[in-house]
């Protein structure tokens, strides 16, 4: 009798093991069709782990790639494709046929404005040189995480208007401060060129000294 008792309870065992391999099987996890796009403005490295899969990879600007990752995969900035640099996004259930962009999702509760505040301000940065230049434009908005990041050319006496609300800090990066925001971290501890105010709607900054 106690033999039997002994065999029903290693049976048993055996039996919730096998059940929890196959719940832990990658195999098991189903699998969602979405859409990758790349909406961060600049071409970047990518790493992917989930079940079942972990690689990197990289996407040009504005590319986007058909995806078909497990419930549960995270996609990450990487700098190699080896290591991650930051959590963008985790692949869930509802995002089947959804096309899914780069922007960092905030995690904190938003803040609602004053009934009569101001929304938005215009500012024009201007090209202040007799050469075109080149510019990275890393904005930081106090209504969302994360940053936006355009890349721009500007001709001589050439204008870009920004259109932000008050409290956003706008950085004309250098190329360290570029490599730093490729690589997921922030720069918004960094002396902004320009902390925008109500005051400065429509008003002309130039960029260079």
């Amino acid at each position: 009798m106690q033999t039997k008792y002994v065999l029903l309870l290693l049976v048993i065992y055996f039996l919730s093991l096998a059940a929890q391999a196959q719940q832990a099987s990658p195999e098991s996890v189903p699998r969602i069709p979405f859409t990758l796009k790349n909406t961060l403005g600049y071409h970047r490295m990518f790493r992917v782990e989930g079940p079942g899969i972990a690689y990197g990879f990289t996407m040009n600007k504005r590319e986007s790639v058909a995806c078909n990752w497990p419930v549960g995969s995270k996609l990450y900035f990487s700098q190699d494709g080896e290591t991650t640099a930051g959590l963008i996004l985790t692949v869930t259930a509802a995002d089947a046929g959804e096309t899914l962009g780069m922007d960092v999702k905030d995690t904190k509760p938003k803040v609602t404005k004053p009934i009569g505040e101001p929304t938005n301000v215009t500012v024009l940065l201007r090209n202040n040189s007799f050469l075109p230049r080149r510019i990275a434009l890393i904005t930081y908005r106090p209504d969302e995480a994360g940053n936006g990041t355009t890349i721009a050319i500007l001709w001589p006496l050439g204008v870009r208007k920004v259109n932000v609300p008050p409290g956003t800090k706008l950085y004309i990066a250098n190329p360290k401060q570029v490599d730093l925001v490729m690589s997921g971290k922030r720069i918004d501890q960094h002396k902004p060129f320009l902390t925008v105010r109500q005051a400065d709607n429509f008003h002309i900054f130039d960029i260079f000294e």
